[in-house]
């Protein structure tokens, strides 16, 4: 979460190669695009601590795949342990 994220989405907006953005301190699934910028969260391995889901979201991380085109495949994984 940050107190700058207006300062930080015009940032971005100043570099048009800035194409994603990446977090997971929420240890839930977003994918939005705004303004030209997909903004990921992912999970966490360590959301097990809950025994059990946080809200509707249980333990799991995220495969990335970065192309040359700037475009990211994002695949959420459920963590099995």
């Amino acid at each position: 979460m940050h107190i700058d994220a207006r300062r930080i989405k015009d940032l971005f907006g100043q570099h048009p190669n800035v194409k994603v953005c990446l977090s997971g301190h929420l240890h839930m699934e977003d994918d939005v695009t705004y303004l030209g910028v997909r903004y990921l969260c992912n999970g966490s391995v360590c959301g097990g601590w809950w025994k059990g889901k946080h809200q509707e979201f249980g333990p799991s991380y995220a495969l990335l795949d970065f192309y040359d085109d700037g475009s990211v495949e994002n695949t959420f994984v459920r963590y099995r342990g």
